[in-house]
């Protein structure tokens, strides 16, 4: 069994690719610290997914998002409801269902009920699962590799070993218990 295999690196690829946008937006002036980091977490589900093979709702989910950030920068919500007692943006209400949305995408990878709800129990189970890979293996990666200080908002391009792994990690969780292949996949 090969460790790192072609999925790893092509979720990794779409991360840094979805990452980037927000990255470029954020250095450009037009999405505010601290509303992208939400979209920035959206990235990974997003990145996941279309590893799969899965473009349009990934895509469009972040979409949405991107242009939520935007809306945010010029009517933010205040401006639109009125003054409120904390600094909400578009993207906060947002994130909730879009992260739902992505989540109860994996339905999509099975057939049958019980497959499906499965996928979706699977699904969480690797982002938390990878969230505490993330946390232990991301302190030993930084004794060895310093960060240059987009981290963690946004994936460094020294830290992509990290992230290979970590995609590896959520398809053996996700996809190997329900025999599903990922590669194989279109929509």
């Amino acid at each position: 069994m090969r460790i790192i295999g072609r999925f790893g690196l092509k979720a990794s690829f779409f991360l840094y690719l979805l990452s980037y946008f927000v990255l470029a937006g954020a250095f450009l002036g037009f999405f505010e610290y601290p509303h992208f980091i939400l979209l920035a977490a959206l990235a990974y589900l997003a990145a996941y997914h279309l590893a799969c093979g899965r473009i349009l709702l990934p895509l469009l989910t972040y979409a949405v998002g991107l242009a939520l950030l935007w809306l945010n920068r010029v009517a933010p919500p205040s401006r639109v409801l009125g003054p409120l007692p904390i600094d909400i943006s578009w993207v906060m209400l947002y994130f909730p269902f879009a992260a739902g949305a992505l989540i109860i995408y994996s339905v999509a990878y099975a057939t049958g009920v019980a497959k499906k709800i499965l996928s979706v129990i699977l699904l969480v189970a690797a982002v938390i699962a990878g969230h505490f890979y993330m946390v232990y293996a991301g302190v030993l990666w930084r004794a060895l590799v310093p960060a240059i200080g987009l981290a963690p908002v946004f994936p460094e391009p020294q830290d992509f070993p990290l992230y290979i792994l970590l995609y590896e990690l959520w398809r053996i969780i996700h996809q190997k218990p329900l025999k599903l292949n990922c590669q194989k996949q279109t929509t």
